[in-house]
């Protein structure tokens, strides 16, 4: 990433980027206040409602309460023990309830239906002109109902049912509570009866909606009551009524045990969703608030953060553009420049004006410092054809004397065997040692070179018949491309003097050429006795013995530890570069492989 933006994510990320973090925190915090705000508003508020739900139910349960215990119910419930069906019982059935509607109706207007179960089956019934949800059904299927042994187990206490709660008794065609409960005999406590009472939600209704609006704001309040299952019995808006609450919510709302307030998704819209306990068959008083409604004041305070944000932006932008811009801009110049000079232009030079400032003394020590680098890696770069062709003329030293000699002296044993088509071959194989070996340049194509082993190979193959014997695997589509001379005969004059010694079968050494991925690879290996780790060590360098040997003499270096493996390594890295070299891989009693990667390079440059 270039400085500019650097400079002007650094001044985003320490001022702006702070301020509306800042921002952030505050409305955060904000919400977070008025949320516990609303909360403990609408906790009163649930209470009250609550409150009125609840004394609404024990007045209904006090009706009740009075009526098993009146004459009429009592009465009404004895006869039906020795009952005959006839006239008279007909017309008596009928009196009581015309009794039962009396004493009932007049107690509440929310009652809208009695019943009365003998223990025969008898049923009084008395009803307004109201609707009525309770099915008619006998004693005996009632008693056969989920509910019933929970109602028996209650021994007379009211059993309150909501709308939709049980549909199968109260069907679903009015939001009605319905309440059951045995019916003791005063005189003996046994049971003589069951009485179903069904009461009007209307007054519940009005409760909720005395609280719907409220606030200055008049923000509108949902009011919903549910059952321990999740069940909505009731709800101010008359929209959810009979559908399960986790169809808006994955809330465990009808698990609340006192009050619970929670900010979550209710109707697929954002809300405050309070539940406060009614201690009353498992009913839980729901109230939804839109967050949004609550928070419409906030909605200001998050136009003027980012406002202020714009702002900041908008003058982080004119002080980039002013005043860092020209800094920046010198400094990128000369990192560009550096970029060439990375690539090896070192005639590249930054442009300097006539000022004083700290950007033009950038500029001029940098033209300074690559005259000197150019300077110091002609240096170098001389000290580096020198070592080479002080290198290249050891080694040609080396071959001289000893080889030649050795060479000469088969070729006179075998004059004095008149061997004329050996000797012929042995000039000849010598006569193309010494004309690579005296190349004037110092790349020549792999053909070249590979004639150059052969003929070395045949010669000492010669003089060591029984000592090794060798193998060429050389594709023709490899034999163009060029590489330094004198590169493989050093390795396997290696291999035929410190290889084989001493080894118990004949030798082999393999020599093959492939290409890969824009690459030449040599590979030579021999099966002889192979290197053990403390002789790795010395033909790498890495110890301590290598730092004295360097006041010997060439000659000595190179007969003590390895010069030519070292010197072809060399100079294929300073020639090639670090990606290209030479790898060897040897272990005691397995044989030396030795691997040589150079580019694919047909000699168009030269």
């Amino acid at each position: 990433m270039n400085l500019r933006p650097k400079l002007l994510l650094a001044f985003i990320g320490l001022i702006v980027a702070p301020l509306i973090l800042l921002g952030i925190v505050s409305f955060l915090n904000s919400e977070h206040l008025l949320e516990k705000k609303y909360s403990e508003q609408t906790e009163i508020t649930l209470k009250a409602v609550g409150g009125n739900i609840r004394y609404f139910f024990r007045e209904i349960d006090q009706i009740t309460d009075s009526s098993v215990t009146s004459a009429t119910v009592q009465e009404a419930l004895k006869s039906s023990r020795n009952s005959v069906d006839d006239a008279s019982r007909l017309i008596a059935i009928s009196q009581y309830e015309k009794n039962l509607g009396k004493i009932m109706f007049q107690q509440h207007p929310a009652l809208s239906m009695i019943m009365l179960y003998g223990k025969d089956g008898t049923q009084f019934r008395s009803y307004r002109n109201d609707p009525t949800t309770f099915k008619k059904i006998t004693y005996d299927m009632l008693q056969q109902h989920a509910i019933y042994p929970e109602i028996k187990r209650l021994a007379g206490r009211p059993k309150w049912i909501g709308p939709y709660e049980q549909p199968e008794l109260t069907g679903t065609g009015a939001t009605l509570f319905t309440q059951l409960r045995v019916v003791l005999d005063v005189d003996t406590f046994n049971d003589s009866g069951l009485m179903v009472t069904q009461v009007k939600s209307d007054e519940i209704d009005n409760m909720l909606r005395d609280f719907t609006l409220s606030g200055e704001q008049q923000t509108q309040t949902r009011y919903l009551i549910i059952n321990d299952e999740g069940l909505v019995m009731l709800d101010s808006s008359h929209q959810l009524e009979g559908k399960l609450t986790k169809s808006q919510t994955q809330l465990p709302l009808q698990k609340t045990a006192r009050y619970a307030s929670y900010r979550t998704m209710f109707d697929h819209q954002d809300s405050l969703v309070s539940a406060y306990n009614l201690d009353r068959s498992g009913w839980v008083l729901l109230s939804v608030k839109s967050w949004e409604s609550l928070t419409s004041e906030n909605i200001r305070f998050v136009q003027w953060i980012g406002g202020i944000t714009l702002l900041c932006l908008i003058f982080a932008i004119l002080f980039n553009i002013f005043f860092v811009s020209r800094v920046a801009k010198a400094i990128i110049r000369v990192v560009r420049k550096m970029r060439l000079v990375e690539q090896g232009m070192l005639d590249t030079r930054v442009p300097t004006s006539g000022g004083k400032d700290e950007t033009v003394l950038l500029a001029r020590s940098f033209n300074s410092m690559v005259e000197t680098i150019g300077r110091l890696l002609s240096e170098v770069r001389t000290e580096q054809e020198r070592k080479q062709r002080a290198e290249m003329m050891l080694m040609q030293a080396q071959i001289k004397p000893h080889f030649l000699f050795n060479t000469l002296e088969s070729i006179n044993a075998l004059a004095a065997q008149n061997e004329g088509s050996k000797i012929m071959q042995m000039v000849r194989r010598l006569s193309i040692l010494l004309r690579t070996s005296m190349h004037h340049s110092e790349t020549i194509n792999v053909r070249q070179e590979i004639d150059h082993v052969r003929s070395y190979l045949e010669i000492q193959k010669y003089r060591f018949e029984d000592v090794f014997s060798y193998e060429l695997s050389i594709p023709d589509e490899a034999l163009e491309y060029t590489i330094l001379k004198l590169t493989l005969q050093p390795l396997v004059e290696n291999s035929i003097q410190h290889g084989f010694e001493g080894l118990p079968h004949v030798g082999l050494i393999s020599i093959s050429v492939h290409l890969e991925d824009g690459s030449v690879i040599f590979t030579i290996a021999d099966n002889g006795i192979g290197m053990n780790e403390e002789a790795l060590k010395r033909i790498n360098g890495l110890t301590p013995e290598l730092e004295r040997d360097l006041d010997l003499n060439v000659a000595e270096q190179g007969e003590r530890r390895g010069l030519g493996l070292r010197n072809v390594a060399d100079r294929l890295r300073i020639h090639y570069g670090s990606p290209y070299g030479l790898m060897l891989c040897s272990q005691e009693g397995y044989g030396t492989t030795i691997r040589i990667k150079i580019p694919r390079d047909r000699g168009e440059r030269l």
